[in-house]
């Protein structure tokens, strides 16, 4: 899976060109990155340009969490909102948190990009095979998308996956649930079509 952010060699391309009209903290920290890289202080180049990564990941991060749909009725958002990059595979995760409002409902809602365990998740669900052996599962459709849900009676939890188009995974985990239909109600809410634009697609 390609990175959503860019890297390091990339940013060494921009080092050599003009400079953007209106400064702001990236843009002045890749100055900074080019002043060093020409003075031959490869070493300092490299920790602004690593100060540049993660500002964007920053970003990237903030972009991937407006597209988080809003509560449904009766549900509300737990504030102290988490998310960041995963630096080892140049992706970026994004997480929220959904409280049920006058019951036990719970759901952490979960996007990450760049590949990595909820990628694999999510292409084992994919496949009918896999998908055979796991009880309770079952595909739903998601807006134009599609999804793999499991429920848990016993446990009541529940949960849900889905895939955009390889370049990012949503991942729902439902607890105190009936059922897994929050999180398709949830899922059914989330704006994929920015999201998808965002990861590339």
């Amino acid at each position: 899976m390609r990175p959503i952010v860019p890297t390091v060699a990339s940013l060494v391309f921009l080092m050599t060109a003009p400079a953007a009209p209106r400064a702001d903290e990236i843009t002045d920290q890749l100055e900074s990155a080019k002043k060093l890289y020409q003075e031959g202080d490869l070493a300092g180049a490299v920790g602004e340009l690593e100060f540049v990564l993660q500002a964007l990941r920053g970003r990237v991060g903030e972009a991937f969490r407006a597209t988080f749909p809003s509560p449904a009725e009766g549900w509300t958002v737990e504030e102290g909102e988490k998310g960041g990059a995963i630096p080892f595979l140049g992706g970026t995760t994004v997480s929220r948190t959904y409280r049920q409002v006058n019951g036990p409902g719970k759901i952490e809602a979960q996007l990450s990009t760049g590949g990595g365990m909820l990628q694999g998740l999510a292409q084992m669900f994919a496949n009918p095979q896999m998908l055979a052996t796991q009880p309770n599962a079952k595909r739903v459709r998601i807006q134009r998308e599609t999804a793999t849900t499991t429920y848990d009676p016993k446990t009541k939890q529940a949960q849900l996956v889905l895939d955009l188009g390889g370049k990012a995974t949503i991942l729902l985990q439902g607890s105190g649930l009936s059922g897994p239909e929050p999180l398709v109600e949830l899922a059914n809410r989330w704006d994929f079509k920015q999201a998808r634009a965002l990861a590339g697609l």
